[in-house]
């Protein structure tokens, strides 16, 4: 059989499209291997750390609502249950790791008492228990949703001014003066309690206006969209202007995106698809997400166009994301790490503000294949060193050149290529394998004066020099080549 022929990437360094106003980040979530008594403690925060990026996002979630939730019941006449024992420390420790760049709060979680429910939902004393069923009830006890927005002040003073005043007019003094750039309201409304974009948008308004005195400088994220509903009408709804309260800001929206191997076929079965086809399936659902991004933007523009995008949770599921017992190939990082590295290079182009590879922890039970980092040793993976490597490299700033690949027109499938020169006054060019296989990729070679750095199969943050203006990459290997 002949060998397949070589990829070609041609790039017109003089011809620049955009300037990339992309911020690249992450965001850590209260999962039980972070806690301070953990043994990877130390190794996954010292990870965090030394990824030095704005914006990392910090996300109590719901799953572990002893941690997230701060006041598990209501109020009494007698007494609260305002307790931050299980949340101060992660919440310390991230500030810690940020070392004084921005970061995002996202402090997602109502209390599930403030819905209508037909019994009150049980929360188990065991930290390590997921609570998948916490999040109950659609229609809250109090529809004028002030007591939601008076719970969110009192969360966001323990943090922002040093403490509040309870239900009852007691005083609770917690010494915290930190600041955040961004608050986003609430994460995934439109899955768990399913809350409609009329509620949603009363929600954020209601909850703006009770936080936004406790800091003049800090803004505001809207909606934080699932996966798995990018309806339409959260975005027609929730950018018009005329849907909200007079002096409310909507500095940013947020929505998320997760390539998936679970199939349905036409008579309604579902399953898994063979790993084998994850490569496919993966990049025709990041293409068809590109799609959505065109859409929500078309729509952004015409209502609020100076309203940010942030794509805050970017990543890929192996199959069966909640077995205790993955069974998860090897391969699977590396084509995960091409998939998230090919989207960036996307969504640079499209001039999303902010792109956030999720997520910094995860395990077994809870959804593994996004993990950045092993859940028992602390250490980083494969998907971690692609966005190291795209730190390393690339800012806001760079302009994108014109690059192609392949020939009569026709890109070649193989592989993703774009151009950048760089704020700094580098060249440099981003090259993603999207197959199995070793491409030989033919690039511009500058009269031999580059350098190559991979993330593949058989290299980590290797450098080689180039030869012949030729480089081979393995499979699902990126690659940036600085001239």
């Amino acid at each position: 059989m002949a060998a397949a022929p070589p990829a070609t990437v041609q790039v017109d360094w003089e011809q620049t499209t955009v300037t990339s106003r992309t911020t690249l980040t992450t965001h850590l979530w209260t999962a039980p291997p972070l806690r301070r008594e953990s043994p990877i403690h130390d190794k996954a925060f010292d990870a965090l750390r030394e990824l030095r990026v704005d914006l990392a996002r910090f996300l109590p979630w719901f799953t572990h609502p002893r941690v997230a939730v701060p006041e598990l019941t209501p109020p009494t006449d007698t007494q609260t249950s305002w307790n931050f024992e299980l949340l101060d420390p992660f919440v310390e420790d991230f500030v810690a790791a940020a070392e004084g760049r921005p970061v995002v709060a996202n402090f997602a979680t109502i209390p599930t008492w403030m819905f209508v429910t037909a019994e009150p939902v049980e929360v188990s004393e065991d930290l390590d228990e997921n609570h998948w069923n916490y999040e109950q009830g659609s229609e809250l006890r109090d529809p004028t949703c002030t007591e939601v927005a008076d719970y969110f002040y009192r969360l966001a003073s323990w943090y922002i001014a040093g403490g509040f005043t309870d239900e009852l007019g007691n005083w609770h003094e917690s010494g915290h003066r930190y600041r955040f750039a961004y608050w986003e309201v609430l994460c995934e409304p439109d899955i768990g309690h399913r809350i409609p974009p009329e509620l949603y948008t009363e929600l954020y308004d209601a909850i703006v206006t009770r936080l936004a005195p406790l800091d003049p400088d800090m803004k505001f994220i809207g909606l934080s969209l699932s996966h798995v509903h990018h309806q339409p009408e959260y975005f027609w709804h929730f950018l018009d202007p005329a849907n909200h309260a007079d002096g409310v800001p909507v500095d940013a929206i947020s929505y998320h995106f997760y390539a998936q191997p679970e199939i349905v076929n036409p008579f309604g079965a579902e399953g898994n698809a063979p790993s084998a086809h994850w490569r496919d399936i993966f990049f025709a659902q990041a293409d068809a997400f590109l799609d959505q991004v065109r859409f929500i933007d078309s729509i952004r523009q015409r209502l609020t166009p100076g309203t940010a995008t942030f794509i805050n949770e970017l990543g890929t599921y192996p199959a069966d994301v909640m077995n205790p017992a993955p069974d998860i190939p090897d391969t699977y990082w590396d084509l995960s790490a091409s998939v998230q590295t090919y989207l960036w290079a996307k969504l640079v182009e499209l001039g999303i503000d902010l792109v956030g590879i999720a997520e910094f922890m995860d395990y077994p039970g809870m959804i593994p294949g996004v993990s950045l980092i092993d859940w028992e040793t602390g250490a980083p993976n494969t998907r971690y060193h692609a966005l190291a490597l795209l730190l390393r490299h690339f800012d806001m700033g760079d302009a994108l050149a014109t690059t192609t690949t392949g020939a009569y027109g026709f890109p070649d499938p193989r592989i993703h290529a774009q151009a950048f020169v760089c704020a700094s006054g580098l060249r440099k060019l981003l090259v993603v394998n999207k197959t199995a296989d070793t491409v030989t990729v033919a690039v511009p070679d500058l009269d031999g004066r580059g350098e190559l750095e991979q993330l593949g199969v058989s290299t980590v943050d290797g450098e080689v020099p180039i030869e012949a203006g030729t480089v081979m990459l393995d499979a699902y290997t990126i690659a940036v080549i600085s001239y």
